[in-house]
C-alpha cells in the first residue's frame, strides 16, 4: 500500500495492466510531490506492462466515475473505411479486415443512427471490438491491446468533423466551448479516446495532451466522459421520446420547442403530482411585492420597457402579482455601460420607460423568456435599484431574501460573461440529442451515448456566472431556476430529491449527482422546524458556505449582506439559534476551527469594518468548515460567557456590521509555529513523512519548553490567517501567540488524544484581554500533555525524567486502545519495576492512575462522563489525582477570560 499525504492512498491492481490510484483529485492538481508519482519514465522504470492509472476522485457518483491517465502515448484506431449509408441499417453482415499489431477482426460493425467522421467510426468500432473480445475471450485476450487510442491529433479534423456534422465530434466541440478552450492549443495537442477495459464499460473518456510536453499526468486533462445508457435498462422515454413524439431538436434555445418545455417543466412542478415540490410551492407570499418592477407585458406590446412601483399602482397588481427575476454577471463592460437606474434617470423610467434597442441584449432576452410564461413583471437589479444612492442601495439589498424567495422563477444567464451576450444560444442539435450506438453480433449490448453528469452540469457550475457571490444566494434562495447555458436550457427546483431537466434529459435523468454535488441546498434539506432535523441544518448550512466563500465580489464589503437571506432561511428553520457573523450560536466553539486554504488570506484594510477575525467571512478565498461532531466523541473545553453582534440596521442583524465579539473563559498557551516550506522528494511525502514543522510550546515567560516536530504528521497540524508581504516566495519563517484550546477528542480505538484550538494574538490594551485569531493548531497524543502541563523545575534534566514518569502514568489518558494494547506487557513489566522502588504514595499514584485503563479500551475510558463535568474541567478531567511530587513538579494552565475581536 502506497501511502500519499493528505490521507490519500494507492494500491496496484489485480491485473498487472492498470494502477488504480486513489488520489484525491485537487491534491493531485495542486501538489507537484505527487504528481511526480505519476510521471511515465518512472513508472516505466518499474513496470513496463502498466498501461494507465485510474485517478479517482473521493466526490465520484459511482465506481466507475474516474479519470483515467494512459501511460503510453496509444496510435490511431485500425482504420476501416466508413460507408455512411450503413449507418441506418442494423443488420448488414460484418466485413473484416487485416491489422499488423491487432490481428484479424471484425470491421465495419458499428450502427449508428446520427453521422459519424472516419476518424470517429473508427474509434467507436474499435471500441465495440474491444469490448466483445473482453466479453467471449477473457482477460487474457487482451494482453497487447490497449484501451485506448489517438481520436484527433490537432484541431483540424475535429473542426471538419463538427462542420460535416459528426455527432462525437459535436459533442467535443461543445464541451471544449463550455471550458473556453483557445483553437491554438487545441491544434498543438492530441485528443485520446479511452475506457476501462472490461465486457461492458460505462463510460467513454476523452484526454487532452500537449505534443510540446513530456507525457506525463500533468499533462494529461480528462476533458469529456460520455454516459454509456444500455438500452436494456433505458429507452428512449429517458430522452423525451413518446409514441408519437420523436427526437427532435432545434438548432437554437430560442425555439418553440425550448418554450413548450421550459412551459412543461413549471406545469410539472406547479401541480406536484408526485409530492416532491411541496417547498417549491409553499414558500411564496402574494402580500409582498419588490420596490420596483419592469412590465414584461408593455415592453412586448410597445418595446418600451417602463418601470413600475407597485406602491403607487396598486390596480396593476391587483390581478397579475407573480414575476420572475434575472440573475446575470456585470462584468467590467457592465461596470461602466449599463443602462442603470439612477436618481437623474428614475422619473422618465416611471413615466416613458426606456427603449429594449438600449437594453443590453441579456435583459432583453430575459424580457421575452419572461413573456413565454405570461408573467407581466421583471425584477433586475441594475434597472430596479438606484445605483447612485448609497441608502436605496442598503434598503434594497437586505431585501434579496424577500426579492427571490417570492419569485415565480429566476432566470439565469449562465453562459453570458456580460450583459452583451443574451440568453439564448444557436447550436447544433446534435449536440442536446443523445447517440444511438449498436454492433452487428452484439445484439445485447445497443446503447446511448451523452455526456456524463459532470459535462452535464459544468456549463453551470463552472461558468463565469457561477463565480459570483452574488449570484449564490441568488439561486439558492429561488425556488425555481430556468438556466440558460452554452447550449441548452436546463430547469431546477427545490424538489426533496436533487431534481433537474434539460433539452437532453426533458424528463430528467437518473443520475446519482447533479450540478456537481452542489444542488440547491433545499433538495437536500427540509427546513422544517424539528429539533431532530437541527444536525442536518447546520451541516446544510456548512456545506453552504464552504462553496460561498470561494466565491467573487466585486466589492469585498458585500460578503456579510450578500449572504444574508441565505441567513434569513435558516434562521426560520432554527428559532432558538443566533446567527453570528457566518456561524450559530449553539455550534460553537466547534465553527471556530473553519480553515482556510492556501490561496486564502485576511479581506485587508477596505476602510469599513466587514467581520471578526474568529468568522469565516473574514476571509477573502476558499475555507472549510469544521466537522460538527454529533458522535459524543468531542467535547468543548471553553466557557462562552458573551457572543455579540452589532449590525448596521439592527432590524437585518444578518446583514454588515459595525462591531462583534466572543468573550469566553479558557486556557491558553504561548506557542510559536515554524514551518518548514522545503521541497522534498515525493517518496517522503508518499511514506507520511518528510516536512519538519516545529512547534515550540512556551512558558509564560517565553522561555521554550519543548520543541515538537511532526516530521510524521502525527504531532501537529497547523494553518495560518495572517497576511504576508507577497514578495516573500513561501510564507512567514515563525508564527508567534498563544494556543486556545476548543475542543478535546477523546482517544478512541485507533485515535490518540486530540485538542483542536485557535491562534491568537493580543490587540491593543484594555481592561479585558483582547485578542485577534491568526490560524489553527492541532496537538495529538503525548504533546497534548506536553501543552497541558508546564514543568516548575529549573533542572532541565531532572524536569525531562519527571516528563517521562508523567506521560507513562497517564499514557491511558491519551494513547489509543489499540497503542495500549500493543505496548501492554511492556508497559506493565515496567509499571512493576517502578512500583518496587516508588515509596507508597507513588504507589497509591500509580494505582489511581492505573484504575483509569482497567482492560485498557474505549469502555473504559468512556465511563469518564465528559458530558456531565463542566467544559473548563473537562482538560483534565481523564487525567486523574496526580501525586505530590508530580505535582510539585507541574503546573496546570490557569483559566482566563479574553475577548476575540
Amino acid at each position: 500500500m502506497l501511502t500519499i499525504p493528505g490521507g490519500a492512498s494507492g494500491s496496484i491492481s489485480g491485473s498487472n495492466l492498470c494502477v488504480h490510484v486513489f488520489l484525491f483529485q485537487q491534491y493531485l492538481i495542486n501538489n507537484p510531490y505527487t504528481m511526480n508519482l505519476l510521471e511515465s519514465d518512472e513508472i516505466l522504470k518499474r513496470n513496463d506492462k502498466i498501461t494507465s492509472f485510474v485517478l479517482v476522485n473521493p466526490d465520484r457518483v459511482d465506481d466507475d466515475d474516474v479519470d483515467i491517465f494512459v501511460v503510453k502515448s496509444p496510435g490511431p484506431p485500425p482504420f476501416t473505411h466508413h460507408n455512411e449509408t450503413k449507418a441506418s441499417s442494423l443488420d448488414e453482415p460484418a466485413e473484416k479486415s487485416q491489422d499488423a499489431n491487432l490481428g484479424s477482426k471484425p470491421s465495419a460493425t458499428i450502427r449508428s443512427m446520427t453521422q459519424l467522421c472516419d476518424t470517429c467510426y473508427n474509434a467507436l468500432n474499435y471500441f465495440g471490438y474491444h469490448a466483445n473480445l473482453h466479453k467471449t475471450k477473457g482477460e487474457e485476450a487482451m494482453e497487447g491491446l490497449p484501451a485506448a487510442c489517438l481520436l484527433h491529433n490537432g484541431a483540424k479534423t475535429l473542426q471538419d468533423g463538427e462542420d460535416g456534422r459528426c455527432h462525437l465530434c459535436v459533442f467535443l466541440m461543445a464541451n471544449l466551448r463550455v471550458k473556453r478552450l483557445a483553437m491554438e492549443s487545441i491544434d498543438e495537442s492530441n485528443i485520446e479516446m479511452c475506457w476501462q477495459s472490461g465486457p461492458a464499460p460505462k463510460r467513454l473518456h476523452f484526454a487532452l495532451t500537449h505534443r510540446g510536453h513530456p507525457r506525463a499526468a500533468k499533462n494529461y486533462w480528462n476533458i469529456l466522459k460520455l454516459q454509456i445508457w444500455p438500452f436494456s435498462e433505458f429507452d428512449k422515454a429517458l430522452f423525451g421520446m413518446t409514441e408519437g413524439k420523436g427526437m427532435e431538436r432545434h438548432p437554437t434555445t430560442e425555439s418553440e420547442q425550448t418554450r413548450d418545455n421550459a412551459l412543461e417543466w413549471l406545469k410539472r412542478c406547479q401541480t406536484n403530482e408526485d409530492g416532491k415540490h411541496n417547498q417549491c410551492n409553499s414558500a411564496a407570499s402574494r402580500d409582498w411585492l419588490p420596490t420596483r418592477l419592469l412590465d414584461v407585458k408593455s415592453a412586448i406590446e410597445t418595446s418600451m420597457v417602463k418601470l413600475v412601483t407597485p406602491l403607487d399602482t396598486p390596480r396593476d397588481f391587483e390581478q397579475e402579482r407573480e414575476y420572475i427575476t434575472l440573475s446575470h454577471c456585470w462584468g467590467k463592460w457592465g461596470a461602466s455601460q449599463l443602462p442603470v437606474l439612477t436618481t437623474g434617470n428614475i422619473a422618465e423610467r416611471l413615466r416613458e420607460g426606456v427603449s429594449i434597442s438600449l437594453l443590453p441584449k441579456t435583459f432583453a432576452d430575459a424580457i421575452k423568456a419572461a413573456s413565454w410564461f405570461k408573467v407581466r413583471w421583471l425584477w433586475i437589479d441594475s434597472l430596479c435599484i438606484l445605483q447612485d444612492s448609497k441608502e436605496d442601495w442598503q434598503r434594497e439589498s437586505i431585501m434579496m431574501y424577500d426579492v427571490y424567495k417570492n419569485a415565480l422563477l429566476n432566470i439565469s444567464a449562465d453562459d453570458s460573461p456580460d450583459g452583451r451576450f443574451g440568453c439564448f444560444r444557436n447550436r447544433d442539435p446534435l449536440a442536446v440529442l443523445p447517440m444511438n450506438i449498436s454492433f452487428n453480433g452484439q445484439e445485447s449490448w445497443k446503447f446511448w451515448l451523452t455526456p456524463d453528469t459532470h459535462a452535464v452540469f459544468d456549463s453551470i457550475t463552472k461558468s463565469s456566472l457561477a463565480k459570483r457571490g452574488w449570484v449564490f444566494q441568488e439561486r439558492q434562495l429561488s425556488r425555481r431556476v430556468l438556466h440558460f447555458t452554452s447550449h441548452e436550457l436546463m430547469w431546477e427546483c427545490c424538489a426533496e430529491a436533487p431534481y433537474f431537466a434539460s433539452e437532453t434529459f426533458p424528463g430528467g435523468t437518473p443520475f446519482k449527482s447533479v450540478f456537481n454535488g452542489n444542488p440547491k441546498f433545499q433538495t437536500r434539506t427540509k427546513l422544517n422546524v424539528a429539533p431532530d432535523t437541527s444536525p442536518e441544518l447546520y451541516k446544510a448550512w456548512n456545506t453552504i458556505y464552504k462553496e460561498y466563500s470561494g466565491k467573487i465580489f466585486s466589492h469585498v464589503q458585500d460578503r456579510l449582506v450578500a449572504l444574508s437571506g441565505l441567513a434569513q432561511e435558516f434562521e426560520v428553520a432554527l428559532p432558538d439559534d443566533t446567527y453570528l457573523a457566518g456561524i450559530w450560536r449553539s455550534t460553537i466553539p466547534q465553527s471556530l476551527l473553519w480553515q482556510s486554504s492556501g490561496d486564502s488570506s485576511p479581506v485587508g484594510s477596505t476602510g469599513s469594518y466587514i467581520a471578526p477575525t474568529w468568522s469565516w467571512l473574514s476571509i477573502a478565498g476558499p475555507v472549510s468548515p469544521s466537522a460538527l461532531d454529533y458522535s459524543g466523541s468531542t467535547y468543548s473545553l471553553v466557557d462562552i460567557v458573551d457572543a455579540t453582534t452589532t449590525p448596521v440596521f439592527p432590524a437585518k442583524p444578518t446583514a454588515s456590521l459595525k462591531d462583534a465579539s466572543i468573550t469566553m473563559r479558557c486556557f491558553m498557551r504561548p506557542v510559536e509555529v515554524r514551518p518548514d516550506y522545503e521541497k522534498k522528494p515525493w517518496y517522503m511525502l508518499a511514506m507520511g513523512g518528510g516536512k519538519t514543522h516545529k512547534l515550540s510550546i512556551k512558558e509564560e515567560d517565553g522561555t521554550e519548553a519543548f520543541c515538537v516536530s511532526n516530521f510524521h504528521s502525527d504531532a501537529f497540524d497547523f494553518s495560518f490567517d495572517i497576511e504576508w508581504d507577497q514578495d516573500m516566495e513561501n510564507g512567514p519563517d515563525v508564527v508567534a501567540g498563544y494556543f486556545v484550546p476548543l475542543i478535546m477528542r477523546k482517544p478512541t480505538e485507533y485515535e490518540s488524544l486530540c485538542i483542536r484550538g485557535l491562534l491568537v494574538e493580543p490587540v491593543g490594551d484594555g481592561p479585558k484581554a483582547t485578542y485577534k485569531r491568526i490560524g489553527l493548531l492541532t496537538v495529538y497524543g503525548s504533546h497534548c500533555q506536553r501543552v497541558k502541563y508546564m514543568a516548575t523545575h529549573s533542572d532541565k534534566n531532572e524536569a525531562e525524567q519527571k516528563w517521562d514518569q508523567l506521560l507513562k502514568c497517564l499514557r491511558a489518558t491519551h494513547e489509543s486502545s489499540e497503542k495500549l494494547k500493543d505496548d501492554k506487557e511492556e508497559d506493565s513489566s515496567e509499571c512493576e519495576s517502578s512500583a518496587e522502588k516508588e515509596d507508597s504514595e507513588e504507589r497509591v499514584l500509580t494505582e489511581k492512575l492505573e484504575s483509569l485503563k482497567v482492560g485498557e479500551s474505549d469502555e473504559d475510558r468512556a465511563q469518564i462522563d465528559l458530558g456531565s463535568i463542566d467544559a473548563t474541567e473537562r482538560l483534565y478531567a481523564l487525567d486523574g489525582v496526580v501525586g505530590s511530587e508530580l505535582q510539585s513538579m507541574f503546573e496546570k494552565l490557569s483559566l482566563k477570560e479574553i475577548k476575540l475581536i
